[in-house]
């Protein structure tokens, strides 16, 4: 009798497990589809994404093709450089620095800068602020798209540089705008920042992203781009704007086809798509900053003015109104591989992909990011 019982409790507890399961099963199907449609409509080698839910459940997808002509697959948490997506992890280690009373929003960026030449010739290098760095209102040109550093890299592309020598591109140049009135988006900015990091914890900055960030949340596979040599990384697929001029496939006998270690604090990691939308998640829902900052982090300017607006780009995030509300995120380029990770406020999940092709771009990758919370949030209203 007790046996009879037992079996059918258990029978009864894995109908109950299974059809628990099945919307999840079904959300996921649909995400796979959209994905799939993504990558067969736009034409793309290849792509991942990850989406983590509320609750802290994952989903991870992928679609296409790490390798075209080899006819290889895409695996799932494949490993792509995520450019300027790095940008949310030196605002996350800047602003717990803000927490801990060892940087101010306010400061003038020059009192970092004492008594080093370099520093006086970069443009509006006296009312240059923290926060104007941040949020890409300081005027200051980018250097990476700068003709000098363009022709360098084409003459030497593995070549390694230091950060004085990316602002040298630039210095003496006219500022775009006064600092505070206007909006520019620049790597410079970030190269800065990263100085300042490394000024005020007397260590380096992969070393404080290490310990605050990376070990402390356990991204397992997500690393800095020092050098050509990166481990575990999908191949990448040049599209039609090839500024660098590299070869079309940017990965050969396990180097990367340019020294990826100028990016630094501009971007400067290898990631995948699930260490990213665990730590959007965990950035939007209060496990890395104080509530004082992260309010902070949100304060948007607008694109053209550089004042204060309902949507824009925060301190190192982009804002986005959308019909279901507010998202917050950033978008990345390396040659070779695009990057879009948001939280979407309202559902408070976090969506990222990644595709191993730069042809893509902020706006279209946003799309394809919204066409995948779309069908999380039609899951969310059915539940």
């Amino acid at each position: 009798m007790k046996k009879t019982v037992l079996f059918f409790l258990l029978i009864a507890f894995f109908s109950t497990l299974g059809s628990a399961q099945a919307p999840i099963l079904t959300l996921k199907a649909n995400l796979q589809a959209s994905l799939d449609s993504i990558v067969k409509e736009q034409q793309l080698p290849g792509a991942t994404a990850a989406i983590v839910l509320a609750d802290g459940q994952l989903i991870s997808l992928a679609s296409g093709y790490a390798d075209k002509e080899e006819k290889i697959a895409m695996p799932l948490g494949a490993q792509m450089l995520l450019g300027s997506v790095g940008k949310i992890f030196v605002s996350a280690v800047t602003l717990q620095l803000v927490d801990e009373g060892k940087i101010q929003l306010n400061d003038k960026v020059s009192k970092y800068f004492i008594g080093v030449d370099w520093y006086k010739d970069l443009p509006n290098a006296e009312d240059l602020t923290t926060q104007s760095l941040l949020n890409h209102t300081s005027g200051l040109p980018r250097y990476v798209f700068a003709p000098a550093f363009i022709a360098a890299i084409e003459k030497d592309p593995i070549r390694s540089w230091t950060p004085a020598e990316c602002l040298a591109i630039i210095a003496s140049e006219a500022p775009k705008h006064p600092v505070g009135q206007g909006w520019g988006y620049s790597d410079t900015n970030y190269i800065l920042l990263g100085l300042i990091i490394e000024k005020v914890t007397q260590s380096s900055y992969y070393t404080q992203l290490e310990e605050r960030i990376i070990s402390a949340f356990h991204l397992r596979s997500t690393y800095p781009s020092t050098q050509r040599e990166l481990p575990g990384i999908t191949q990448g697929y040049i599209g039609e704007n090839n500024f660098f001029k590299l070869p079309k496939k940017v990965i050969k006998d396990g180097l990367y086809a340019m020294n990826p270690q100028f990016e630094w604090t501009g971007g400067g990691l290898v990631t995948n798509v699930e260490d990213l939308a665990y730590f959007i998640k965990w950035l939007h829902t209060g496990k890395i900053l104080s509530t004082i900052t992260y309010d902070l982090l949100l304060s948007s300017v607008n694109f053209r003015t550089g004042q204060a607006a309902e949507t824009g780009y925060g301190l190192g995030t982009f804002v986005w109104s959308n019909p279901a509300g507010k998202s917050f995120g950033h978008a990345g380029v390396m040659p070779g591989y695009f990057t879009h990770v948001e939280f979407a406020q309202e559902g408070k999940y976090a969506v990222a992909m990644q595709v191993n092709t730069d042809q893509s771009g902020v706006q279209a990758s946003h799309q394809n990011v919204r066409r995948l919370g779309l069908t999380v949030e039609q899951f969310l209203q059915e539940q």
